[in-house]
């Protein structure tokens, strides 16, 4: 038996549990900005001020991980880093894995397998956070550019006057970008009061907010609005506090006739906790976070709501399904 099994994968884990808390570290150190060009651990400690002995140790540790590369006794960016890790990039995403980071952490894990979530203290997900991390990330991973090569194929011309809602929208850069290539449209997010002022901030810093209006409410209880050419809703059903079938048909009223529903993100294939995903919502799944509707019962409300399938969308991390309304 000893001949057979290993204990190496538990040590392999041990190890990539320290490469990414090295990862994080150095994120928050801020390392990654100042290596866009070949920098020594001495060029770094002058500019920040940091243990020049500790901070070469840190980038030897960053090479040994593959986060950076090295020649001779200059530290530099590998082109991931630079897109990614560097301040300098418009696509920065060092506070967005810190966030995730935090926000799917098992920190507390034993007290609530032992003692229940109920006697836990900690805060649930900070949606108004989350609104403002994703905005680069959105970009970074192509869930906009696959947004908007998708709805150019079904509106096909960008000077029509059509009036779209961003259900849930977050960071609102759906809608933003919609705005962007239909100019004459009307567009809205429709958000929490919790995260609303949040959403509004982000618009405003796009100087978009004269393109994009902002509706603070509840989608549960509180009127979306009604004649829309286009729903997005990303994500947002596992929050539906009505059955699922009430939900929807709440959406195709709000819609026009031959107007389209996207709905982005993944179904569960089962009635049970996914299991493709349970890792990153264990946390949230513990806190109370009910698991998402199935494929079938989601299907079977938008069949209810007269919302007919035309294609599934998957390009890397974006994930839809386009519906149309036809009465």
């Amino acid at each position: 038996m000893q001949s057979e099994i290993t204990p190496d994968r538990y040590y392999q884990v041990l190890r990539q549990y320290q490469s990414a808390q090295l990862l994080f570290e150095a994120i928050k150190l801020d390392v990654f900005s100042y290596l866009d060009n070949p920098t020594s651990a001495t060029e770094i400690a002058k500019k920040t001020g940091y243990c020049e002995k500790n901070i070469e140790l840190l980038l030897l540790a960053l090479v040994s991980c593959g986060y950076i590369e090295t020649q001779e006794t200059y530290f530099h960016n590998t082109k991931e880093g630079c897109a990614y890790l560097s301040k300098a990039s418009p696509y920065y995403l060092g506070n967005t894995i810190l966030f995730r980071e935090e926000m799917t952490t098992l920190f507390n894990l034993t007290d609530k397998v032992k003692y229940g979530s109920k006697n836990f203290t900690g805060t649930c997900y900070d949606f108004s956070s989350l609104a403002e991390v994703t905005v680069p990330e959105m970009y970074a991973t192509g869930r906009v550019k696959s947004f908007i090569d998708e709805i150019q194929t079904v509106f096909t011309d960008p000077s029509s006057q059509l009036k779209i809602l961003d259900l849930g929208g977050g960071s609102g850069v759906f809608a933003m970008e919609f705005a962007k290539h239909y100019p004459n449209s009307n567009v809205y997010v429709f958000e929490h009061p919790s995260v609303a002022d949040t959403t509004s901030r982000i618009i405003s810093n796009h100087n978009m907010e004269n393109r994009v209006t902002v509706l603070s409410g509840d989608f549960n209880t509180d009127g979306i609005g009604s004649s829309y050419n286009l729903i997005i809703a990303s994500g947002i059903l596992d929050f539906a506090t009505e059955s699922l079938n009430v939900f929807m048909k709440k959406i195709a009223a709000a819609l026009l006739n031959s107007s389209y529903l996207l709905l982005v993100g993944h179904y569960s294939e089962t009635d049970n906790y996914p299991k493709e995903n349970i890792l990153s919502w264990l946390s949230g799944y513990m806190n109370g976070i009910n698991p998402p509707p199935t494929r079938s019962q989601v299907e079977l409300a938008l069949t209810n709501s007269a919302l007919k399938a035309v294609r599934t969308i998957q390009s890397g991390r974006f994930h839809g399904n386009l519906y149309k309304k036809v009465v």
